[in-house]
């Protein structure tokens, strides 16, 4: 009997083996990177579908084919794709969304809900705006021999390192469009002489739209410090006035421990916002000769003061910008709800007193000092 109630199960299970839901990569068309462009009412896309190119004696090597349509939405865009590609069209493996600035300037969500809804999406996209055409970033293909995906990935993977580009992907998007406290920022490229590629900065949104307005280089590393999203280093530069000759007047230093807080008092019914930074920095780059410890005091004020001007003006464009990159609004929301609910935050963000300060501690100036 015991016998036989086994064989029975085994039976029941043998209809529901094997997978259901098979999709072999060998019938799929791999986009690994995809541009998307405003074109009046509709979306120019040009799409990386990366193929395998025999070389001889059995050998193959990673080749790119582009594809280029145009559609009334992302998934209209897919389905055109489709439609020219050989195999299955995915955007399963996907690395990296470039937008075109243009396009960027209207709500960006509408290009992300497929995104968000469909079950194999790749979470880890990257997202970038580009200056110019998203387009004309992938029609090489290449970047001096690099397949163009894995050249701007790496290009922001180094950013993220240095602090010069937040680490933001498709997976991470949706909790701050949806938040009324906060705006994005997105890496912002641009292209330089012979293809060839730098991030230009950070681009400013409002409500899920681009400004128009970036944060360039160093401005941009000090927004991401002041949020505690820096990566492991941050270089900065500054102009020592004092200096005698033009070759002594830049002092570089590299910061790899940084630590922000942020602090919401009241004053008359009107909200201050604090923003204490502090920086663990070595100097890389300082000609005026050895220093003693008198002169990195000083040094060490200098920068100070010469960074909290940095960072005012940091907080200023983003007042002038209306995006509030920095969350003040959902520290409010949280804080003191009720307060937040007499604010139009949209309007009132651009009122708002913001005193940032920026306090340097040189640990180092120097292996062989």
């Amino acid at each position: 009997m015991k016998l036989f109630k086994i064989l029975c199960l085994c039976a029941l299970l043998l209809p529901t083996a094997g997978c259901w839901d098979q999709n072999f990569l060998k019938q799929q068309s791999l986009a690994f990177s995809i541009g998307y462009d405003a074109k009046g009412k509709e979306i120019h896309s040009l799409s990386i579908v990366r193929t395998l190119k025999p070389t001889g004696s059995g050998q193959t090597e990673p080749f790119n084919n582009t594809y280029e349509v145009t559609g009334k939405t992302p998934l209209h865009v897919r389905a055109t794709m489709n439609e020219i590609t050989p195999g299955t069209y995915s955007m399963g493996k996907l690395r990296v969304i470039l937008i075109g600035e243009d396009l960027a300037k209207k709500d960006i969500y509408p290009l992300f809900d497929l995104y968000f809804r469909e079950a194999r999406s790749n979470v880890n996209t990257k997202v970038i705006i580009t200056k110019g055409k998203a387009v004309d970033f992938l029609k090489n293909g290449y970047i001096q021999g690099n397949l163009i995906t894995d050249a701007i990935n790496e290009l922001l993977v180094s950013g993220e390192k240095e602090s010069l580009v937040p680490k933001t992907t498709v997976g991470g998007l949706l909790s701050t469009m949806y938040n009324p406290g906060q705006d994005l920022i997105l890496p912002y490229l641009d292209q330089v002489k012979g293809g060839n590629m730098k991030v230009a900065g950070l681009a400013l949104f409002n409500k899920n739209k681009n400004t128009g307005k970036t944060l360039p280089g160093e401005k941009g590393s000090l927004l991401l410090l002041m949020m505690n999203k820096g990566g492991r280093t941050a270089q900065f530069s500054i102009n020592e006035e004092k200096a005698k000759s033009r070759l002594n007047k830049r002092v570089v230093i590299i910061s790899n421990k940084s630590k922000s807080k942020i602090k919401l008092k009241w004053d008359s019914g009107k909200p201050i916002y604090t923003i204490d930074l502090k920086l663990n920095v070595f100097i890389s780059e300082y000609t005026n000769g050895i220093l003693n410890k008198r002169d990195i005091d000083k040094l060490e004020n200098y920068i100070s003061r010469t960074m909290t001007n940095t960072a005012e003006d940091v907080t200023k464009t983003l007042k002038e910008s209306n995006c509030d990159a920095l969350g003040l609004g959902h520290m409010m929301m949280v804080q003191n709800p009720e307060k937040f609910k007499g604010y139009d935050w949209d309007k009132d963000f651009k009122d708002i007193t913001i005193v940032p300060k920026v306090k340097v501690h040189i640990i180092s100036n120097g292996i062989l000092y």
